[in-house]
């Protein structure tokens, strides 16, 4: 897909999906954006400028999948994102948590994260015991869900522990917040999941 024919799509008012850094595993019914041509690869941007190619409110919904520990600069990247969301959209982010050794024996990541580090960026609508500053950006998220994704690839007996683990962790806020409090230096914890709404 060519520039031209994503802004077709915004200008006819069709539904926009975007899958951010999709690599070669672009999420089905989504337009893959990276900085790599790989298959499924409709469109090549280096996101680490921006999102400069598309208007603000543009955008219907962002996935996101294993990327942004690997964006340099990460506040102008959500920032964009902010942007380029309309008022009703979301964000659909899965990050690796910091526990995991598979994600911090990466070299090319560039940062780690925690069940607060999007909390940063959010209106504090929330549940959460602990609050973190909410005067570093000039831009909001409603934080809508998180979740706490135990998975041990590729051993199987072990992704049936996991299960369980993810299962207790996630039944509420204050067992995600003793999970990282607590249990996070025993049991690691693969990916965190976040979905976010702008507030605009």
């Amino acid at each position: 897909m060519m520039l031209v024919g994503l802004m077709d799509l915004i200008n006819n008012g069709e539904r926009v999906a975007l899958d951010l850094g999709c690599g070669p595993s672009k999420k089905p019914g989504f337009i893959g954006i990276d900085k790599l041509m790989l298959p499924g690869v409709d469109f090549i941007a280096d996101m680490e400028t921006g999102l400069h190619f598309l208007p603000d409110n543009s955008v219907d919904e962002i996935y996101t999948s294993h990327f942004i520990e690997h964006i340099e600069n990460l506040e102008p990247f959500l920032k964009e994102c902010y942007r380029v969301v309309k008022p009703n959209g979301i964000l659909n982010i899965y990050v690796p948590h910091f526990s995991n050794p598979y994600f911090y024996s990466d070299f090319t990541h560039k940062r780690f994260f925690g069940l607060y580090t999007f909390l940063y960026f959010s209106d504090h609508n929330n549940k959460y015991k602990r609050k973190v500053p909410d005067f570093y950006t000039d831009f909001k998220f409603h934080v809508i869900k998180q979740k706490l994704i135990f998975k041990s690839p590729p051993f199987y007996f072990r992704n049936l522990f996991r299960q369980v683990l993810q299962m207790t962790f996630n039944s509420s806020i204050y067992m995600q917040e003793l999970y990282e409090d607590v249990f996070c230096y025993v049991f690691a914890c693969q990916e965190l999941y976040v979905k976010l709404r702008p507030i605009k």
